[in-house]
């Protein structure tokens, strides 16, 4: 098995929602005391490496939440009703009706316990009820077979947080699961860390493993305020757009074109000095790159650049975000690792 598939299978597979990062967390502290790397945690919980080197002061971040749900109420009859564990709406919307018939763990206090995400259908639904035409949070909920003395018992209050349960897998030239956004960004970082291990940066490197990244970069916000860089570089997941009814037109990424270059997302424009550096550093390390624009989509870069610290975003194209079968390209990730590698030692 490629090394880096392993590492990003291990991480992705690792149970860390948003607040509950512990599991990644000391995972990557691991690999960096391997890599000679000094670590400390802030006070909300993200894991920072420093890596020596003189030079610039330069950060490179990643995330180590990964979606979730809550536990909102307890059934009588034992079905755990859902909250959604980024910002609340009434809806869930039609186009996440993907979720019901997912394989779920609930992690209660007194050990993780499997589930699904059910709903009213087949036979029962059509004898009863209309086709939706939305969905709200009574349309679906987790039936974990079990009653609601069991699961008290179990330590299930509301509070309890639910994970999508999927294993990351290849297939053809692509890798598939869960949490890929951004266990595959932190498994970036590891391997460049390996690297950096039989020589020093040219720069006085950080890296930063952030929490609760999903519910609104507080990670990134808290590590901010207490500290300035003279640049950061993000890596994260992208969106790719070369799925049905999509098209390049609506955003120009394709699984296999290598790693994005994102110039601007939802909440700011990322510094163009340095988006153009990693650009010509890419070019140098013969790393193909692509570019592109999003609109729907934000990431910790933009509580560095609020803090006044000069952030690129890196991402690698992904289908199918947020979901428990997100797809990237092996490839791609490769070539973010070349890249930031290469970028280390000649940041500015």
């Amino acid at each position: 098995m490629n090394e880096l598939f392993a590492l990003i299978k291990h991480l992705s597979e690792l149970t860390g929602p948003s607040a509950q990062e512990g599991a990644v967390l000391d995972r990557v502290e691991r690999e960096w005391r391997e890599a000679g790397a000094r670590l400390e945690r802030t006070r909300t919980g993200s894991l920072i490496g420093r890596f020596g080197g003189s030079g610039p002061k330069i950060l490179l971040l990643a995330h180590a939440d990964e979606l979730c749900y809550l536990v909102r109420a307890i059934d009588p009859r034992g079905f755990l009703w859902l909250a959604n564990g980024q910002a609340w709406s009434r809806t869930v919307g039609v186009r996440n009706w993907f979720t019901v018939g997912q394989r779920v763990r609930v992690l209660a206090r007194a050990g993780e316990i499997p589930g699904v995400i059910a709903s009213v259908t087949g036979h029962v639904a059509s004898l009863r009820l209309p086709e939706p035409h939305d969905l709200d949070w009574d349309d679906l909920w987790v039936d974990t077979g079990l009653t609601r003395d069991e699961l008290s018992a179990r330590e299930v209050t509301p509070g309890t947080r639910i994970v999508w349960d999927a294993t990351c897998d290849q297939i053809g030239s692509q890798i598939v699961g869960k949490a890929l956004d951004d266990r595959v960004g932190v498994a970036v970082l590891c391997e460049v860390a390996r690297r950096l291990a039989s020589g020093e940066p040219r720069c006085e490197l950080t890296m930063a493993c952030t929490v609760q990244e999903e519910i609104g970069l507080v990670g990134a916000a808290a590590l901010a305020a207490r500290e300035q860089f003279d640049g950061a570089v993000v890596v994260e997941s992208g969106l790719a757009g070369d799925v049905p009814k999509i098209g390049e037109t609506a955003m120009p990424l394709r699984l296999g074109g290598g790693p994005a270059l994102i110039h601007k997302d939802s909440m700011v424009h990322y510094d163009h000095r340095l988006t153009t550096r990693l650009e010509e550093v890419a070019q140098r390390a013969n790393v193909s790159v692509q570019h592109a624009v999003v609109g729907s989509f934000a990431s910790d870069g933009a509580a560095l650049m609020r803090a006044d610290v000069p952030t690129a975003l890196i991402a690698f194209p992904t289908r199918y975000t947020h979901t428990p079968f997100e797809m990237g390209n092996l490839a791609d990730i490769q070539g973010m690792v070349d890249l930031l590698h290469a970028f280390v030692r000649e940041p500015f």
